[in-house]
Order: structure tokens, then sequence, then C-alpha cells
């Protein structure tokens, strides 16, 4: 694990030690900038947990968003204020374009392939809509000028916040709620990542022990796959940065790159282990609320289980209603015949073969009931928030995995040794069976993962308390003694080539020099055995 900087060890003293720790940057003021048109509910939620501890500690944090912009699960003490900048867009548009993104990441979508193609070319462009729209903005661009922000705080995902904060000057942090988001490597990061044992993307079934062909993927998809994804996704942002004259010598990786901190929702107790930086600090587990009691009703249902306990099955709420009707009885089936009890959230049509051991509802209290010691099992898509519930309660997980970075956290489960993966796309009702009669079965699984839980508890400091740290220190002092050097070089100097280059120079001109010393001595050597010889026979 990373070692905290030497500030970071100080005010962990402070906190062992009971004494009053130094003034703190009270009183500042926090853009919360969410300028793309689409955001997803746990990147709400996870600004809200970054945002609202900010908040407590008298901090000023006003969010930037597009009129209109579906902002479930972003809580009320997250902001203490907000700014809309104009769309072309009404509300029943953005909530059509959310809803239908979802559908189709998800994979459940009902269309052609065709359709979802055609979809897709009017969504790549939104990546970069919501910053047209807000440079379009010159009255908000004015008034963001006018208020003086002392910090931005944003995802790094299209790059239009990067190239706000360079144009206002104002220092930014970036938070992903992935390890490692696709397309971000040592170029944004300045932080090494040696294809041979870290995966490219979360989007892969890869971990840290790579075969031959697979560490082959690994590189393509770095060299390949990467260049690909930013022009589709980032199309516009050159355009913008011209237009406005957003320092058009450097690259947009390169303006994200100038990030001071930053926050990875990932967390050592469930990650492979890799290289870091200082500015990059992990604070999994942050969304993860105190266990509440459970509704009576609810708490009735999992008390009545016994010793056999229950299991929790949630994909969320967007999938709930696009399930796969015929999927919907082979798993209600198999949950009849288990000795547990099992609670499902579902929304539409119940399962006819649905059995008396299973409670369907559509909404569940998932991390009360992760808390719950009655709770054996969870059954999940593999959504980053939900997998921090899942290792703080130290609770094995059956991943189904449905898009984004969702398989990335199934195959850090599996590897880790607490849980097992399936494929939604082949699952059968024995291919099921067998799953769950493995993990309920096996022991290593709760063994592994209540080891998981304790390592990820195993903290110096509450991590709310360290997130509000870290943006503090960067208040205070700025970031740029935390990030790498390697942001400055090219790909040519951070590799070394050059340097390699010129030593195989070296070695080629001493080799070519040694050479010809050899043929002159060689040559010199034969002209006096000719001699020699000419003389002899006269």
């Amino acid at each position: 694990m990373a070692r905290l900087p030497s500030a970071g060890l100080l005010f962990a003293a402070v906190l062992c030690f009971g004494l009053t720790p130094p003034p703190v940057a009270t009183g500042a003021k926090i853009m919360l900038a969410m300028t793309m048109v689409l955001n997803t509910v746990s990147q709400h939620i996870l600004f809200s947990a970054i945002t609202e501890p900010l908040v407590e500690r008298g901090h000023e944090v006003i969010l930037l968003t597009p009129q209109y912009k579906v902002t479930k699960g972003l809580t009320e003490g997250a902001v203490t204020g907000k700014i809309f900048f104009k769309t072309n867009r009404t509300k029943e548009e953005m909530e059509e374009v959310a809803s239908g993104l979802q559908s189709i990441a998800l994979g459940f979508s009902q269309e052609s392939l065709m359709e979802i193609i055609a979809r897709m070319r009017k969504i790549f462009p939104m990546f970069s809509e919501g910053c047209f729209r807000l440079f379009e903005d010159q009255e908000t661009l004015d008034r963001l000028k006018a208020e003086q922000f002392d910090l931005i705080i944003t995802l790094p995902f299209s790059g239009c916040d990067a190239l706000l904060a360079e144009y206002l000057k104002v220092p930014f942090i970036v938070m992903t709620p992935l390890r490692r988001a696709p397309s971000f490597s040592e170029d944004t990061f300045g932080i090494p990542a040696p294809s041979s044992y870290v995966p490219f993307s979360g989007l892969t079934t890869f971990t840290d022990q790579m075969t031959f062909f697979q560490r082959t993927a690994n590189i393509l998809m770095r060299y390949v796959t990467e260049p690909m994804l930013m022009y589709f996704t980032r199309v516009g942002m050159s355009q913008i940065q011209k237009e406005h004259n957003i320092r058009p010598d450097l690259t947009l990786n390169q303006l994200l790159g100038k990030a001071q901190l930053w926050l990875s929702q990932g967390h050592w107790a469930f990650e492979f282990a890799t290289p870091i930086a200082p500015n990059y600090v992990t604070i999994g587990g942050i969304t993860v609320k105190p266990v509440k009691p459970l509704p009576q009703e609810m708490n009735d249902f999992v008390e009545g289980s016994g010793d056999h306990g229950i299991i929790v099955f949630t994909l969320g709420s967007v999938v709930s209603s696009l399930m796969n009707e015929d999927l919907n009885e082979k798993l209600a089936k198999v949950f009849s015949e288990l000795p547990q009890r099992v609670l499902w959230r579902l929304k539409g049509t119940r399962p006819r073969t649905l059995g008396n051991n299973t409670l369907v509802s559509d909404w569940l209290p998932q991390n009360d009931l992760l808390g719950h010691p009655k709770t054996k099992l969870m059954i999940y898509h593999g959504g980053a928030n939900g997998i921090n519930e899942i290792v703080t309660h130290g609770v094995p997980v059956l991943v189904m995995p449905l898009a984004g970075d969702q398989m990335g956290n199934a195959v850090r489960m599996q590897a880790k040794g607490m849980g097992l993966v399936v494929d939604k796309n082949t699952l059968t009702e024995e291919s099921f069976r067998e799953a769950l009669h493995e993990m309920l079965d096996n022991p290593k699984y709760t063994t592994n993962a209540k080891k998981a839980a304790a390592i990820m508890k195993d903290e110096i400091v509450p991590v709310r308390e360290k997130v509000v740290y870290y943006i503090e220190h960067i208040l205070k002092f700025g970031g740029d003694h935390l990030r790498s050097r390697a942001l400055e070089l090219n790909f040519i100097q951070r590799e070394s080539l050059d340097v390699m280059a010129f030593l195989a120079a070296v070695v080629l001109a001493f080799i070519f020099i040694i050479r010809w010393i050899v043929c002159k001595c060689c040559g010199l050597c034969c002209s006096k055995q000719q001699k020699a010889g000419k003389s002899k026979s006269d």
C-alpha cells in the first residue's frame, strides 16, 4: 500500500494522540463540476459521499450542471448551491437519453443491432455536448470567473472539466468510481502501468496474472484501443480547446494530467497491487453507510430463515425492469429448491415458479441486508458502490456483470477468492444451480470475504476523514509536490528509448571500431606475410 506523505503521517499522529490539529483550510469555495449530460446514479452517490463531509467542515460546494439533468442519488447535503448552464434539450429528452443509454449498456435492450449502433452514434457526441453548451453560455462562464473558485472536483471521462479548470485557472482534483478508468494510463496518471501485470482496462477479464496471449492483448488494448476510445468520446473537445485558445500546446490527456489529486473508489482489499503515485488516493468504502434496522416485515422474514440464513439478489433498479422473463423463471425455480430464504429486488411480473422461501420487492435496503448476520450470499451485477458494501461487510458474492466496469469488479472478486462470475448470456438453470451450491457449501468464499473486510477496515483513519484531509491538504499547499515528473516527459523520454538508442549506437560504434582495427591489423599482417613469401621465392 502506498505510504501517506509526511503531512498525512502528522495528521494520523494528531488523531492517535488526541492533539489539536493545526488550522484547516476552512471556508473554501469548491465547484462540483458535472458538465456531461449523462451521469449514473452511482456516480452521484460517490460525489455526495465526497462533498458531504466538506460541507460539514464549512466549505462551500457549488454544483455546476446542465439544465434538466437527472441528478438522482445526489443528496441535499452534498452541495450548498447550484449553477445551471443552458442546454437545447427539454427535461423529457434528458430523461429519455439517460434511459436509452442504460438500456443499451446493460445488454437487455430489445432494439436490433443496427438500431443500437444508430443510437450509439447519437450518444457518443453527448460526451462533448454539455461542454459545447457550457462554452456557448458566456453569461455562465462570466459568473464562474466572478465566483473565484478555489478548487474544482470532477470526473475524468469527457475531459471537459479539465478544459474548464484551465480556462478558469483553477486547480482541480478528479474522482473516479474505477480503480483506473479505462483509457487512463501512464500518459494521464504519470504512474507506471506495465502491461505484463497491470490490466489496461476494467472492462476485461484479465487479472494481474496473465498468459502470454493475454499480455499480448493487453498491450494492444493500451496502444490501439485507447486512441480509439479517446477519439470517440472526446471528438469535440479539441474543437472547444482551439476555439477558446485553452492551452493549444497541450493534449487533453496532458490537461487531465494536471489534476492535483486522484481519488479512486478502489481498495487494496480487492484490487490488484499496482504502482501508484502520492497523488493517487484510494477511498474504497466511502459510500458505505452505517447499518440500520430492517423494516419490521422484512426483518421477520430474515429472522425466520434460521441457521440457513438468507441470499440477497439485486441487479439494480434499471435492470429489474429489463430482465428477461424466461431467465427470471429459471432463477426463481432454482431459488425455490434452496433451504435459504431469498430476498429479490425485482420490478414487473413475478415469476410463476417463485417459491415460498423467496420475498420479491421492487426495493431492498441493500446495505442494511449486507450488514445483517444472517446474510450468507449476495447475487449482484458488480457495480462499484455495491462491491464496496459487499467487501466492507464480508459477504461472498456471485457476480453477474452487465456493463461498464462490472466485469473488472467481478474478476477481482473471483481472483481474490470472494466470489464467482456467471455470464448472463449463457446462464442456464443447471449452471446457476451449480454456482449457488459451490458458494453456499464451500467455506473458502466466506473465509476470504471476512479477511477482505478486515483488511478494508484496517485503516489509519476513517475514509471520510482521509478524503477531507487530502482535499484540504491540496487547498492549503497545492498538489505539485505529489505529482509524478513522468507527466512532463513524452513517451520516448519516459521509456528511455532515446537513451537505449544512444547506448545501442555507442555499442555499434564500438563494435565497428574494433572490427575496423582488427581488419587493419589483419590486413597489415597479411601484407607482411605476402611480402615475406615473395622474398623467399626470390
